[in-house]
């Protein structure tokens, strides 16, 4: 399948999240108990400057929640670790596949106990870590326990429902969608649709792209008019991500 310019920038951006994430357990960004201090790649923040990461956390959050009310779900489709993992076990092949159940489980278990140590290592490198379960530190084996309970519940028993109905993030979304937000849209004007059903295949939330892709669960995460293209040739699909604010420029 061809990957357009806004996938290929997508995943570009997965790759950048996947790295701040893994810095977390490589201690590049962490909390320092013993030192009380806030580690940014090398730069450390006492009680009297922490102010100053925290600030731009706050801004970076507050700038995810403007892109959203312009670009949609923009978080879901670009930095979700549920969204990649999705991408993976709902992929067309995956889905016909007599070992996906097996698949589910193994990239659960990953991705389940690399959160949880993206958790626990903000706080306590991993020899701390594993040190104190060792000497049976309830509250630490308590909560790496719970930690990758949940993980394994959202992986392997939620998946795209808790996106759906449970994520924060959602419901934040469908408060700040509009008339003005971007969305995909489905226009099939000249009966050109073959009802391959590849849009739906390839849907990470199992949506029925062609009549569900311009509601609150679409991430736009473009797949489905990568789909189509494959199906009726370059230039030719019949999604298109439509912003409001563009077709008002023109």
């Amino acid at each position: 399948m061809t990957k357009s310019k806004y996938s290929k920038r997508r995943r570009i951006i997965q790759g950048i999240s996947l790295v701040l994430l893994l810095s977390i357990p490589l201690r590049f960004v962490c909390f320092d108990l013993d030192n009380e201090c806030l580690r940014v790649f090398g730069k450390d923040f006492g009680l009297a400057n922490m102010f100053y990461p925290l600030f731009l956390i706050v801004g970076l959050l507050m700038y995810v929640l403007y892109l959203s009310m312009k670009k949609g779900r923009i978080f879901c489709s670009h930095l979700c670790p549920m969204h990649m993992f999705l991408e993976t076990v709902n992929s067309p092949r995956s889905k016909v596949s007599e070992t996906r159940a097996i698949k589910v489980w193994i990239w659960a278990v990953l991705w389940s106990l690399f959160l949880t140590e993206v958790i626990l290592s903000f706080f306590q490198p991993l020899d701390n870590q594993l040190r104190l379960m060792a000497s049976g530190n309830l509250p630490v084996i308590g909560v790496s326990i719970a930690l990758m309970a949940g993980f394994m519940g959202l992986f392997v028993h939620y998946q795209e429902h808790f996106c759906k109905k449970g994520c924060p993030y959602a419901l934040i979304q469908m408060l700040l969608q509009s008339d003005r937000t971007r969305t995909m849209q489905f226009s099939n004007p000249e009966k050109t649709c073959t009802n391959c059903r590849g849009c739906d295949d390839i849907c990470p939330f199992n949506l029925r792209a062609r009549f569900e892709s311009t509601g609150h669960d679409c991430t736009n995460c473009n797949l489905c008019a990568e789909a189509c293209t494959t199906e009726l040739g370059q230039g030719n699909t019949l999604f298109h991500l439509i912003d409001p604010a563009l077709v008002e420029m023109k």
